[in-house]
């Protein structure tokens, strides 16, 4: 009897462990089945889908993103510069891009705590109604704003920062593409030659 007892004990502190584990690992690593990339932009199906799991909706709740529905809102994420480095506050960047097949468009930054920037530049993000509907745009992401005509700092966003290009009521026919989406372009970082 005792016995018995005791191999249920093993068995349910196995389960628990292992449930443990893997919700650790989910939430570190990510390995949702739902991820797309289009060139560095990644982009999570999951986001705003009633298909995503637990294990999907923890990140997203962990990472801060209150997801409208995909026909809203469609979100892509970089991570890092063209040369595949992490994104660093002290790098200077331009973004290019085209029109996007929707009602309005925004670019932010985010620090690498998953929050605004701690300063007080006012420079955010930047959106189509500063880009301007019908032409391609730019905007330059640094620390400071230089003789930039658009820009979003970077100041206090640390090494590890993320873009988030959120586009707002896409189009029926709206296909992301590493063709379509916008560009990042290291332009210069402190400490390296041009």
């Amino acid at each position: 009897m005792l016995r018995r007892i005791l191999v249920w004990i093993a068995a349910i502190g196995a389960g628990v462990l292992l449930g443990l584990v893997s919700a650790w690992a989910a939430l570190q690593f990510g390995g949702s089945s739902f991820t797309e990339h289009y060139g560095h932009w990644v982009h999570s199906r999951a986001a705003g889908s009633t298909a995503a799991g637990p294990y999907t909706r923890a990140i997203i709740a962990r990472d801060g993103l209150l997801a409208l529905s995909a026909r809203e809102a469609v979100y892509f994420s970089l991570y890092e510069d063209d040369q595949g480095r992490p994104l660093s506050e002290s790098c200077i960047y331009e973004l290019n891009g085209r029109p996007l097949d929707a009602r309005w468009w925004s670019v932010t930054l985010y620090a690498d705590d998953n929050f605004l920037a701690q300063n007080t530049d006012n420079a955010h993000s930047m959106d189509a109604s500063r880009a301007g509907n019908d032409a391609p745009w730019n905007v330059r992401i640094s620390p400071v704003r230089g003789d930039a005509t658009r820009w979003v700092s970077s100041r206090e966003a640390r090494r590890g920062f993320i873009v988030m290009l959120r586009v707002y009521n896409p189009q029926r026919d709206f296909r992301p593409s590493e063709q379509s989406l916008p560009v990042l372009t290291t332009i210069s970082c402190a400490g390296e030659a041009s």
